[in-house]
């Protein structure tokens, strides 16, 4: 069903997380309640809100830029502004919360509730909504490593200070073992041709995807995605010297199928464009 009170959205996509950035035009929406875990934060100034309702909790207090809600699953609640505004809105899969809280932690599932919340401000999220928000702007949706490396901080994040039970996360050592380490290094040089995910990442490790990520950055010094991008960024040079590919090929050959997002990371690395490097060195 259209949702005629929303002018404007743009939506990314993850496995357990949508992430849904729209402009809504005043309304009130009596909400009896979702699937998923709702947190929206309002990025636009000039928030008119008359009431806000999610279970118990209520405020007639409008918001300023940066406040966010969390909506736990299945919990009603009433919403009702004045003013045109402008939001991120993050639904988490409850399957996918209580899995992640499982893995790092040992909690039970059945223990992992997200807490009701109104008029809340915290920098971290703020932080975390602003970088999936420049993703959303780019024009082509990005990199699946990062966007799913930023996913999981959120989630541990919430876990840590939204949660009615607050795991205790586990750590299981402080370095990745070598036999564990070299197939995920060599997973990764086979398939940078294609989109690389985390989750098949920690599996090649045989880990879950918060170990997976901290220990790869402890022991390689950056986080996968930055590796798998450095890698990309290599292969793409390597091509480049070998004059026998047009730039849109070399994009394709290393995982971009967005080539100017391509051409971007790779005057990031190196300094210069990737047409400036045809028939010529690179050190």
């Amino acid at each position: 069903m259209k949702e005629t009170w929303i002018s404007k959205r743009r939506t990314l996509q993850l496995s357990g997380l949508t992430i849904d950035r729209h402009v809504s035009e005043p309304n009130e929406l009596d909400f009896l309640g979702c699937n998923d875990h709702l947190l929206c934060l309002l990025l636009s100034d000039g928030n008119q809100q008359k009431m806000t309702r999610i279970g118990e909790q209520e405020s007639e207090t409008s918001q300023i830029k940066g406040d966010f809600w969390i909506c736990p699953a299945k919990t009603s609640g009433l919403w009702a502004w004045n003013s045109t505004d402008e939001s991120l809105m993050f639904l988490i899969d409850p399957l996918f919360l209580s899995r992640t809280a499982e893995q790092v932690s040992g909690l039970d599932a059945s223990y992992v509730e997200l807490l009701s919340t109104i008029g809340a401000r915290d920098p971290h999220i703020e932080a975390i909504a602003h970088l999936f928000q420049a993703e959303l702007d780019m024009t082509g949706i990005g990199e699946s490593l990062y966007t799913e490396s930023l996913m999981q901080v959120l989630i541990i994040h919430l876990l840590r200070h939204y949660c009615t039970l607050k795991p205790k996360i586990q750590h299981i050592g402080e370095s990745f073992p070598k036999h564990r380490l070299q197939p995920v290094l060599d997973y990764i040089h086979s398939y940078l041709d294609r989109p690389l995910h985390l989750a098949e990442l920690a599996a090649v490790a045989g880990m879950s995807q918060y170990h997976f990520c901290r220990l790869f950055k402890q022991s390689i010094g950056i986080a996968p995605y930055q590796y798998v991008l450095q890698q990309r960024m290599e292969k793409a040079k390597e091509l480049l010297r070998q004059g026998k590919h047009k730039i849109a090929e070399i994009s394709l050959l290393v995982g971009c199928t967005d080539q100017s997002r391509f051409a971007r990371q790779f005057k990031k690395h190196f300094g210069v464009t990737p047409g400036l490097l045809l028939g010529k060195k690179l050190p």
